[in-house]
């Protein structure tokens, strides 16, 4: 809604990544877009082509819009995509501004996606919010070479995104102090990731057996700690517990290294490999396990831990930033260093034993999840939204329509 006017606030969402392409980017820009439905916005989502639609209107009460030729690989996203995506972005920009004509625009990720807020703030002034969420602040680093060179050939783009925005917001404690130091004179905010509760809640009655379920879910890559997750398997089995086993969910260019190790350590029995599964396939396969794992070299906010919390699993993660606003240790879940499969095998060890302290520590991620309401955070980025286009306070009211 403008300023003087009786219609509903129009936000374009931008995201080279959308369910089911990629990973938490976009199961964010996801329930974002519900949740801002639910304040009577009127959304509208743009994203990579997965399939022949050029637009759809999703049930939950938004529109997207596909560009760009089909993406076939859905797991991940490469760098000369993203650059695609840009440019698809500015090409069909005239079109796309003329269809949804919003009035403001919300990029997810600083590039691509953050070009086409710049275009379009520099050739027709429309205001743009940029999300930050992780590997694409230059500083973050995952021990990826080429994720190092990639943003030293892209900071000057980034910085230029950023300084035309009306925000740039962080989606963590850990991740706004990597800005700062990228961009110390610059106000970073700060917004968490969420979590659906309507969608990942925990088993009404859950049955206690000899055998753990411990659940892996993520893209198979560096970042994620992959060969780690497997070597604390057979550091279980070393030390003579076998009574476990190990679901992998995920894709990406790691998964033959993955089967290598799985092989080298005769663990084929202990894992079953998922592969990709779509956002709501995932519910029903959170609520079957019975430990959740994550180690992960460095987090904005991992999505799919929070979705593991709500599902009332205990978590046992990195020592790294961003998980610190998640996970307490000894409380929820317990930490360990990244790369020390003993010490995430010591982790595992205790939840495995301990049918009573994984109840526990279950009952604990399900109450600090609830920390996490998205409703709570849509309500965060109206305001920004607000301030954006100097909406006053007395016009607010057509902004927050009930359900």
């Amino acid at each position: 809604m403008l300023p003087g006017s009786h219609k509903k606030l129009k936000v374009l969402m931008v995201n080279y990544e959308f369910p089911p392409i990629g990973g938490g980017g976009g199961t964010t820009t996801r329930f974002l877009a519900k949740y801002m439905v639910r304040l009577g916005a009127d959304v509208n989502v743009i994203t990579s082509k997965p399939g022949k639609d050029d637009y759809i209107d999703h049930p939950e009460g938004y529109r997207i819009y596909y560009v760009g030729p089909t993406k076939n690989k859905l797991s991940g996203t490469h760098i000369p995509e993203l650059a695609r995506f840009a440019l698809t972005m500015i090409y069909y920009s005239k079109s796309v501004l003329k269809t949804i004509q919003p009035d403001i625009i919300h990029c997810f990720f600083t590039l691509p996606s953050g070009s086409f807020g710049l275009f379009c703030k520099k050739f027709c002034n429309i205001p743009y919010v940029v999300s930050t969420l992780g590997a694409d602040v230059p500083g973050f680093s995952i021990g990826d070479w080429r994720l190092d060179v990639y943003h030293t050939f892209t900071k000057f783009i980034s910085k230029s995104i950023w300084d035309n925005s009306s925000a740039v917001v962080a989606n963590s404690k850990s991740l706004h102090d990597t800005c700062k130091i990228f961009a110390p004179e610059d106000d970073i905010g700060i917004i968490t990731n969420g979590v659906d509760t309507d969608l990942f809640y925990p088993p009404a009655n859950k049955k206690t057996t000899n055998e753990v379920n411990i659940l892996f879910v993520s893209r198979l890559m560096l970042q994620k700690g992959v060969d780690t997750l497997i070597k604390s398997c057979n550091a279980l089995k070393e030390r003579g517990i076998t009574n476990f086993r190990l679901t992998i969910v995920g894709e990406g260019h790691l998964k033959e290294m993955m089967f290598s190790l799985i092989d080298k350590f005769n663990l084929g029995k202990y894992i079953d490999f998922l592969g990709w599964r779509d956002l709501e396939q995932l519910p029903e396969i959170y609520r079957n396990a019975d430990i959740f794992i994550l180690p992960s070299v460095m987090e904005g906010m991992s999505s799919v831990t929070l979705q593991a919390m709500a599902s009332g699993l205990p978590i046992v993660a990195s020592r790294v930033k961003g998980f610190e606003e998640i996970l307490e240790e000894n409380v929820n879940g317990f930490m360990a260093d990244y790369k020390n499969e003993q010490q995430f095998a010591d982790a595992l060890e205790k939840l495995i034993k301990s049918p009573e302290l994984r109840q526990k520590m279950s009952q604990k991620s399900i109450e600090k999840s609830k920390q996490f309401s998205w409703e709570r955070i849509s309500r965060q980025y109206m305001e920004y939204y607000e301030k954006a286009l100097n909406i006053k306070k007395t016009e607010k009211e057509l902004l927050y329509l009930k359900k």
